[in-house]
C-alpha cells in the first residue's frame, strides 16, 4: 500500500461523500504521532516514495505515478547537465494531471502558493486557489504548531461554503526538522483531530496524510567531510539527493571505485547502493547511492535535528486517515 494509491481513494471518497471531502495533507508527520493524535479517526498506513521526501511524495500522492514516471526523484537531482533543486528550480516535469485537477479542487496551498517553480505548478495547476497568508505570518506559524492548525482550520472553516473538494498543506515540517515531535506538534494534531471530527459531523469526509516521517540526526563532522572529498575528487556535479539518502555523479569510469570508496569512509554510518537497484530514474538520480544507517549519516543540512529521505520505517511509514461523514 503506497501514496500512489491516494488519488483512486479520493475519488472513491467523492463519489460517495455527503457535503464533500476535505484533504489535510500534513508534511513530516510520523505515522506513530498520527495514530497517537488523531483518536477519532481511521488511521492505517501507506509506504511512502523513495526517497521519503516532499517533492518526490507529494506530486506521487497527487498523480498516483511513481518517480520512473513523474521524473523527480528528490529534492536535487541531475535536470541537463547541471544540478535541480525540484521545490525552487525550474526542473521539467511531465504533463500529469492530478486528482486535484480532475476534480476541480478547492485548494488552500499556503506556502507551496508562494513558490514559482515548476514543481508547485505540477502539483496544483487547475485548481481554484485561496490566497496565501502573508510570507511573514506564515513563517510565524510554522514556528507554533498549534497556532499553524488554528489557522488552517479557520481558512477551512471560511472556504466550505464554496466547495465540494477541499485540499489543503498543513506544515508541521519546518518545526520537526528543528524540535523534533515535540508536544506542540502533539497538541496541534489533536486539535486537528477535533476539527475532523467536527466537519465530519457536518457531513463532511476528512482525509488526512503525511508525505514522511523523521529521525533524529547527529551527523559526523568526519564523515561530513569526506562526502565533500569525493565529491570534489570524483565527480562531475555536486551530489544530489535528499536527506538521508544522498547520490553522487561520478567521473567517466570512475563508478566502482567511487562506490568502493564511499563504502570505506562511510563505513556502518551508510548502506552503499546503485540506483537502479532503488528504482531511482536515470540520470536524474546519481548511479551511487548512500543511504542512512545510522544518525551519524553526513546531511546535506548539518543543522537539523531531526531529517528524513532514509528507508527507515520511522521515514517511510505515513499515515492515512478518515473521519467518515455522519449522515
Amino acid at each position: 500500500m503506497s501514496l500512489a494509491e491516494i488519488p483512486s481513494r479520493l475519488e472513491h471518497a467523492l463519489g460517495k461523500a455527503h457535503s464533500g471531502v476535505i484533504v489535510l495533507a500534513v508534511d513530516g508527520l510520523s505515522s506513530d504521532v498520527a495514530k497517537q493524535s488523531w483518536l477519532s479517526a481511521s488511521v492505517s498506513t501507506l509506504s511512502s516514495t523513495v526517497p521519503p521526501t516532499s517533492a518526490t511524495a507529494l506530486l506521487t500522492a497527487l498523480t498516483g505515478v511513481s518517480a520512473d514516471v513523474h521524473r523527480v526523484p528528490g529534492s536535487v537531482y541531475r535536470n541537463g547537465s547541471g544540478l535541480v533543486h525540484a521545490v525552487n528550480g525550474m526542473p521539467a516535469i511531465p504533463d500529469l494531471p492530478t486528482v486535484l485537477e480532475r476534480h476541480g479542487a478547492t485548494v488552500l496551498a499556503r506556502e507551496l502558493d508562494l513558490l514559482e517553480g515548476t514543481w508547485a505548478q505540477a502539483l496544483l495547476r487547475g485548481c481554484t486557489r485561496i490566497p496565501a497568508p502573508a510570507r511573514h505570518k506564515l513563517v510565524a506559524q510554522a514556528e507554533d504548531p498549534p497556532l499553524l492548525v488554528a489557522n488552517v482550520v479557520a481558512d477551512l472553516d471560511k472556504a466550505l461554503k464554496d466547495a465540494r473538494f477541499l485540499w489543503t498543506y498543513v506544515n508541521i515540517d519546518d518545526h520537526v526538522h528543528r524540535h523534533g515531535y515535540d508536544e506542540s506538534v502533539h497538541e496541534a494534531m489533536l486539535r486537528l483531530d477535533a476539527h475532523a471530527s467536527r466537519w465530519a459531523a457536518q457531513g463532511w469526509t476528512v482525509v488526512a496524510h503525511s508525505d514522511h516521517g523523521m529521525v533524529g540526526v547527529d551527523p559526523d563532522p568526519e564523515l561530513v567531510e569526506a562526502w565533500d572529498a569525493i565529491v570534489r575528487e570524483e565527480c562531475v556535479i555536486p551530489s544530489g539527493g535528499a536527506g538521508r539518502m544522498r547520490w553522487l555523479y561520478p567521473k567517466a569510469d570512475r563508478l566502482e571505485v567511487v562506490f568502493d570508496r564511499v563504502a570505506t569512509a562511510l563505513g556502518d554510518a551508510a548502506t552503499v547502493h546503485h540506483a537502479t537497484d532503488l528504482g531511482l530514474p536515470q540520470p536524474e538520480a546519481g548511479p551511487v547511492v548512500a543511504v542512512a544507517a545510522s544518525p551519524r549519516f553526513p546531511l546535506p543540512d548539518p543543522s537539523v535535528r531531526y531529517e528524513h529521505g532514509g528507508l527507515s520505517r520511522d521515514e517511510i511509514d505515513v499515515p492515512f486517515a478518515v473521519w467518515q461523514a455522519v449522515q
